[in-house]
């Protein structure tokens, strides 16, 4: 018997996670969805009304599970250091979770752009970097740090970050890592990335 109301709904969002993660916004049909969420076109139409509010809403609620986490320890009163360290540890947790974000992301960077961006643009990542800057130019004036730009901060700690989770089968592999013994290399990354990224900025 088929779910209604809120289970409905979360039913069709779950499904949709799915089918959009493994097939991409444009592989993806509302049959191919609605088949997965074991109801009808027309309920998944009812509540989300077309395939791109849905793709919009699901891929909205992925980004804020990342980037707002990151964003709060990015606007916190701690040390740059600290909060480097807050950062890359927050980010390896939060992807350890949902390990497949980075290629749900990235797939839809590359085809769907006008879409993505139009969800990443309603976040305050540009005042985030602003108040980051503003502590960046204030430790290079006490000699703490190298002079370097809040964006080229961050590409450094979310490419330390996301790419083993990218490449996850290809480093189990070249590697002879198991399950476990990818969990473990993340756990050594996570007190490794901060020393690597601030031996480079240090003076």
């Amino acid at each position: 018997m088929e779910n209604t109301g809120i289970n409905t709904e979360e039913n069709i969002k779950n499904a949709a996670h799915k089918i959009f993660t493994q097939k991409g916004f444009e592989g993806t049909s509302v049959q191919d969805i609605a088949t997965e969420a074991g109801t009808t076109k027309s309920m998944v139409n009812y509540y989300f009304r077309t395939k791109e509010k849905l793709f919009t809403e699901i891929f909205h609620e992925e980004f804020r599970k990342l980037f707002s986490g990151i964003g709060v320890h990015l606007a916190s009163d701690l040390p740059l250091k600290q909060k480097i360290e807050r950062v890359v540890a927050f980010d390896i947790e939060k992807l350890k979770e949902i390990p497949d974000l980075p290629i749900f992301i990235l797939t839809e960077l590359h085809h769907n752009p006008e879409i993505v961006f139009k969800n990443i643009l309603s976040e305050p990542i540009q005042m985030l970097f602003l108040q980051l800057n503003k502590q960046i130019a204030e430790e290079v004036s006490k000699g703490i740090i190298k002079t370097l730009e809040a964006r080229d901060l961050f590409i450094n700690i979310q490419s330390l970050t996301i790419f083993p989770f990218i490449a996850k089968p290809m480093m189990m592999r070249l590697f002879g890592l198991n399950e476990q013994g990818f969990l473990d290399m993340l756990e050594q990354r996570k007190k490794e990335i901060p020393e690597i990224i601030w031996n480079s900025i240090k003076l």
